[in-house]
């Protein structure tokens, strides 16, 4: 009698450690399978003025071209991405490459929400805060 009961027991001690197992499962895929949109704005941002022209890419996608006072959105899947910005000048030389490499999770403000929006002339000033609230 008591060695069935011990058996019952483990059979539903086996069972909650799988089902904590799937749920971890779950909640691992649903961080590295998040999809985020990442806007990407060159607009003038406080004493960082608007860029003549940039060209961006997130995570190796489509380059986009922005001139001052656009904005572009791209998006990305996971916890984390890079940005590649050149920055050119009136004559259409390569004044400066920025490559950065951003978790989203470190942008406390920002860690629940699907959407980021990057400060292009902030990010070629090197600025703390190039991330600024997404557009609603």
């Amino acid at each position: 009698m008591f060695i069935a009961f011990l058996k019952f027991l483990m059979r539903w001690f086996q069972r909650l450690v799988v089902l904590a197992a799937l749920i971890a499962l779950g909640v691992w895929l649903f961080y590295i399978g998040r999809e985020h949109q990442i806007f990407l704005d060159n607009k003038t941002l406080g004493e960082f003025k608007a860029l003549e022209q940039v060209n961006v890419s997130v995570d190796d996608s489509k380059i986009s071209e922005l001139m001052p006072r656009e904005r572009d959105v791209k998006k990305v899947v996971g916890p984390k991405f890079v940005i590649k910005a050149e920055i050119f000048n009136e004559d259409g030389d390569i004044i400066k490459t920025i490559t950065k490499e951003i978790e989203i999770d470190n942008l406390c403000k920002f860690q629940f929400s699907k959407d980021i929006m990057i400060n292009l002339p902030a990010l070629a000033g090197n600025a703390e805060n190039f991330i600024v609230p997404a557009p609603k």
